[in-house]
């Protein structure tokens, strides 16, 4: 599976932390330390082009390391505690450039190299990156064209504390009268104290647990941007949601507990200081810090990895340190070709099989269906190294997950054959999927259709089938065989020369799949009503109208019969009624006015009736779409899109065809198999679905065939 960068380019440039303390703002840090405005302004491609002639790059390099596997570049960003290959720079050391040292202007004032960013003064943007409690956890966006700075600024509580303090529900002894006299003292020790060193604002005062937070009443770690107008909304949104909320949030919880960030920002403004007065180079110092910061050396991997987009993974130093990462997500899949004013995606797998879509047909990321199958992203063994490198709690049940899934079974399936309980199996599948390890698939199958990918990556070919010939030396060339899958379509399993083969071709086909150069063919359909059963239905429901008018106007006329006692008396006044009594005038008008309508309801129901016998009755043929009566003439067929929502007609027009089918098995399917007839559901994950064999479901489903509109599509 591909993961292009060049469509998914962050517009990170720079990260910067910004303090405000009783000294006032202060600017921090920021990495890198000489920002580069012109980053990510590549023209990009549109659409389905592949031609990069007219962009301002040169030709994207290829990695070598990609014929191990065959896969796309972006693979390499599967591993995400892998931060030392993503920049220039190494580890723990900043090359010195232009505009490293430190100089005397004109008026022999002292510029200091970190003072500046961009063309602003550190002093002018502590000031303004420094907001008001107003935005406390919340979205703060700044824009100095070109740039975007963007954070979720962090304040301290008018308690002093950076968390709200969890009130622990415990029964406490009651206190001896020697513990009153002794807490009346420290009371009264504690108001002495604070006497003599005046009025303190909380955040001034000793933190929880027992340090100074030196008078820190917010953080900002601020992300810059440099993104197209037209795409800033969409990246800005996305960025502070899958990273800037999450890393500003982790910080907070290390300084409630640790007092990290002013700790740590204690030390590097100490550090810029000296080097301030002993006129150190800009890398020497940014050098020194990344080597002794903690909170230096995160800010740089998360820059190092979101602008790369990789995965960052990194240690807040909390009580105790937790492990945190960050990413901004990638698709695996397209559902649609970009058009020509969206940006190209090529290499990236096109399909429409959601595994996010539960049952219910809502989209929600955290669901997972058990229909499909796993397709790891990288070797097996790679994958199982890494993990096993990352020695987590979830290393074991993660290789487990690797060795006992399969791309040819779904997760049920798997679940089922090793006695494992679903939910958990697909947690450790989103695991991987979410770290970019592997993708979910429908499960791949001999008896499928797939076809060449129309958004594969051609430019990739030649280091492709080099790869290709490497994994499968006695298989067809990549070219002719993508050629041959290029065909009319036919089942995946005739391409194999034997039944033997097909498990090796079965790992050929995922391996094309992972590189986003085929995918899979697949079936759709819609419910198609004949006239035929349109006038069948009509013919019914105007015959059961005119049965209802009937015995309509057999009611009315027994109750215009009795009408002395409906006038002003209740049934409590009825017997009192003197039916002898001549009729009142109101009465009398009453009378005629429902005589008048009773006649005419007789009369528009005589005429329905006689208009009715005119019609031919329905008569149920072998093929409906054959029927070429001359009363159907004027009736057009009917498409139903969506059996989950019908209306009465509808649902009386679905009712009809299931007393069309003869065979026992299709009528019983009938009711189930309606559902999947909504043209977004695919005909071969019904077999999974309904737990049924392929066979035994194509076979009713052909019992369907006149009956249905199908198209195919991926």
């Amino acid at each position: 599976m591909a993961y292009p960068t060049a469509a998914m380019e962050s517009g990170l440039i720079a990260i910067a932390l910004v303090i405000r303390s009783r000294d006032g703002p202060r600017f921090v840090f920021h990495y890198p330390p000489h920002p580069d405005t012109k980053t990510s302004r590549r023209r990009g491609l549109y659409g389905t082009e592949l031609d990069e002639s007219d962009s301002e790059d040169d030709t994207p390099q290829v990695d070598n390391s990609d014929l191990d596997d065959g896969n796309h570049p972006a693979h390499k960003s599967h591993k995400p505690t892998d931060l030392s290959d993503s920049i220039v720079e190494s580890k723990d050391h900043v090359e010195s450039v232009e505009g490293d040292g430190h100089y005397d202007d004109r008026s022999g004032e002292h510029v200091v190299p970190w003072e500046h960013l961009f063309d602003f003064q550190t002093t002018d943007l502590e000031m303004i990156l420094t907001p008001s409690k107003v935005y406390h956890k919340k979205r703060f966006e700044l824009s100095l064209d070109p740039l975007y700075f963007v954070s979720c600024p962090m304040h301290i509580r008018p308690d002093g504390l950076w968390n709200k303090k969890k009130l622990k529900k415990s029964k406490k002894p009651k206190a001896t009268d020697s513990e009153t006299v002794m807490s009346s003292k420290s009371k009264s020790v504690q108001s002495v104290g604070n006497d003599k060193s005046g009025t303190a604002t909380p955040a001034e005062t000793v933190s929880e647990d027992g340090d100074d937070h030196g008078g820190m009443t917010m953080f900002n770690v601020v992300f810059i941007l440099n993104v197209p107008k037209d795409e800033a909304d969409e990246r800005i949104a996305t960025i502070y949601d899958h990273v800037i909320k999450k890393l500003n949030k982790a910080l907070k919880h290390g300084q409630a507990s640790a007092n990290y960030v002013w700790k740590e920002s204690e030390m590097i403004l100490s550090m810029k200081e000296k080097a301030r007065e002993e006129r150190r180079p800009m890398s020497w110092l940014w050098s020194e810090i990344l080597l002794k910061s903690t909170l230096a050396a995160t800010i740089r991997d998360v820059f190092t990895s979101i602008s790369n987009n990789k995965i960052a993974t990194f240690r807040i130093g909390s009580k105790p340190p937790e492990d945190i990462s960050l990413q901004i997500p990638v698709p695996s899949f397209l559902v649609s070709i970009p058009t020509f004013a969206e940006r190209a995606v090529p290499g990236l797998l096109l399909t429409t099989a959601n595994p996010y879509v539960d049952e219910e047909g809502v989209e929600d990321p955290s669901y997972i269906n058990k229909h499909f199958a796993l397709l790891l992203l990288d070797d097996e063994s790679k994958i199982i190294s890494e993990i096993q490198a990352d020695d987590t709690e979830l290393s074991a049940p993660l290789i487990e997950c690797i060795r006992i899934c399969k791309p040819t079974l779904s997760f049920l399936q798997v679940a089922q054959a090793h006695s494992i309980e679903i939910g958990s199996l697909l947690i450790l599948a989103n695991h991987l999927m979410q770290y970019r390890r592997a993708v979910a698939i429908p499960p791949l199958h001999p008896r499928e259709i797939y076809i060449v990918s129309p958004n594969c990556d051609n430019r990739k070919l030649p280091i492709a089938s080099i790869a290709w010939k490497k994994a499968f030396p006695l298989a067809p060339s990549l070219p002719s065989f993508l050629a041959t899958l290029s065909l009319v379509p036919r089942p995946y399993k005739i391409h194999a020369p034997s039944k033997d083969h097909r498990p090796t071709y079965l790992d050929m086909l995922a391996w094309l799949i992972r590189g986003g150069w085929v995918t899979q063919l697949r079936t759709f359909a819609w419910i198609l009503v004949w006239p035929e059963i349109i006038y069948e239905v009509e013919y019914q429901l105007r015959a059961d109208a005119i049965e209802k008018a009937k015995k309509g106007v057999k009611s009315h006329n027994g109750s215009s019969e009795s009408t002395g006692s409906t006038d002003e008396s209740g049934p409590d006044r009825g017997s009192d009624v003197d039916h002898s009594a001549p009729l009142t005038t109101e009465q009398v008008a009453e009378n005629a006015r429902l005589e008048r309508l009773a006649s005419k309801v007789a009369k528009q129901a005589a005429e329905e009736a006689a208009e009715f016998s005119k019609m031919p009755k329905p008569e149920a043929t072998d093929h409906p779409s054959k029927n070429k009566a001359e009363h159907l003439k004027g009736i057009a067929p009917y498409i139903i899109k969506d059996p989950h929502k019908v209306s009465h007609e509808e649902s009386l027009y679905i009712a009809a065809l299931g007393k069309r089918f003869t065979e026992v098995k299709a009528n019983e399917c009938w009711a189930r198999f309606v559902k999947y007839f909504n043209g977004t559901e695919a005909l071969e994950m019904i077999a999974l679905r309904e737990n049924m064999k392929r066979k035994e479901t194509w076979g009713v489903v052909m019992c369907y065939q006149e009956h249905l509109l199908v198209c195919r599509h991926w």
